[in-house]
């Protein structure tokens, strides 16, 4: 029978989904806090996971993944970049009017999530005006979409099929 463990059950999460909240770990893996607590801080000193505490988040990897693949697969998990970053794949560049208006979010809210990714050094703005948005690392993206996030490959246009394939 299955007689996977409860250390095993957390690795074998974060693996399959890098960059997951610790409360979101919690749920899908049926453990209360203090025991994770306890799990977390026993995986990061034998340096199986790799923890990002920023603001009050704490994001989960496994010590696998390269530091600059964590950023983008942080990303990933947030609906807006996300939305972003797949659109850049399968356009190159958009300007940000057509950025807001095809993930129809708020210029605001869309203004924001370019800033952090900017920052992050997954985007970057052409110098030509009007002014475009494009992926830093396209090829790398698609990778880790592929090996991580294939659900996004799936429910996006074919044109991203396409381009993965």
């Amino acid at each position: 029978m299955n007689n996977i463990t409860r250390e095993q059950k957390i690795i074998l999460e974060i693996k399959n989904n890098p960059g997951i909240r610790f409360r979101e770990l919690m749920k899908s893996v049926k453990i209360t806090n203090g025991i994770m607590s306890y799990y977390i801080k026993k995986l990061e000193k034998n340096r199986i996971i790799t923890i990002e505490r920023t603001s009050g988040v704490l994001r989960l990897f496994s010590e696998t993944i390269e530091t600059s693949d964590m950023n983008i697969l942080k990303f990933l998990r947030i609906s807006t970049p996300k939305k972003i970053m797949v659109l850049l794949i399968e356009e190159d560049s958009l300007t940000f009017k057509q950025i807001t208006e095809r993930i129809q979010m708020s210029p605001s809210t869309t203004s924001f999530y370019l800033a952090k990714l900017i920052h992050a050094e997954i985007l970057s703005i052409s110098e030509v005006l009007p002014r475009r948005y494009l992926l830093n690392n396209k090829q790398k993206l698609g990778n880790l979409i592929t090996l991580y996030h294939p659900s996004i490959i799936d429910t996006s246009s074919e044109n991203l099929a396409d381009i993965f394939s």
